[in-house]
């Protein structure tokens, strides 16, 4: 997949993206192109695009939801779900790229048969049939589901929650391949622990509780109690450093009182 894409300046005149209700959806539409694989497609679910392509800026997950939807109704982009997953596809993305005779096929599927008359719609060379079996990845992403909201979806949200910086899907989706072999608050403790940090610096906090062997939860109440110990150790120690400072002090003004009455 490409680092890079063409935004054509024909952009700046388009009634679609002209008439959209506010900059942020320009702003939106504009920055997920380059986060496209070679079909034009992406990952549809709002708290992904919100931590992959605008991690930074200071808007909810609802404020992305609001502009995909936005965009989608514009006809610049086909926000579709297959199974239980949603997809971003964006509309006359061939017409604007360069070096897709090189692709092969999308990781990501189809939109539905419906979109078709779509103009510009790309699709997979040669056409592969839609996907009917999810891939155990995907399967690990459902794991843990609870009304209807899976685990890596609150991922997601802690993410974006404690602003970890994201350098693409494919390192989202590596975090996420953690809820396999760990526990959900594992992950969740790892993420807290990364705040204003980065995704790859959450995933070496997992990656050395697994060397540790604590891929459980029971294991998060043994690091708080080693936690709760060795901060009152560092008091203990803090509080005996003060004494011994205390203790100097008087040593230095007992000299000092001498000093003077044999002075006199």
């Amino acid at each position: 997949m490409a680092e890079k894409r063409m935004i054509s300046k024909s952009i700046s005149i388009s009634e679609k993206v002209n008439t959209l209700p506010n900059i942020f959806d320009m702003l939106l539409f504009t920055w997920i192109i380059p986060h496209t694989d070679d079909f034009g497609r992406l990952t549809g679910s709002p708290a992904k695009v919100k931590a992959l392509v605008v991690p930074m800026l200071d808007k909810t997950i609802k404020d992305v939801e609001r502009a995909i939807q936005s965009l989608h109704d514009a006809g610049l982009l086909i926000w579709y779900e297959v199974g239980s997953d949603k997809y971003i596809q964006i509309v006359n993305f061939d017409n604007h790229q360069q070096g897709l005779h090189k692709r092969t096929k999308s990781k990501f599927p189809e939109p539905p048969s419906n979109h078709n008359d779509i103009p510009g719609l790309s699709r997979n060379f040669p056409e592969f049939p839609p996907e009917q079996n999810r891939t155990e990845e995907n399967r690990t992403e459902e794991k843990g589901t609870e009304g209807g909201v899976s685990d890596s979806d609150k991922v997601m949200t802690l993410v974006n929650k404690y602003n970890l910086i994201c350098k693409g899907i494919f390192q989202l989706e590596e975090l996420c391949s953690y809820l396999g072999e760990f526990d959900f608050e594992v992950v969740e403790s790892a993420i807290k622990q990364s705040e204003g940090k980065n995704v790859a610096y959450a995933m070496s906090i997992l990656d050395r509780l697994r060397r540790e062997g604590k891929t459980k939860k029971e294991s998060l109440v043994k690091l708080e109690v080693v936690s709760k110990k060795d901060k009152l150790k560092e008091k203990e120690i803090s509080y005996q450093q003060h004494l011994m400072n205390l203790q100097k002090e008087n040593e230095n003004r007992n000299e000092f009182t001498n000093g003077e009455a044999v002075n006199l």
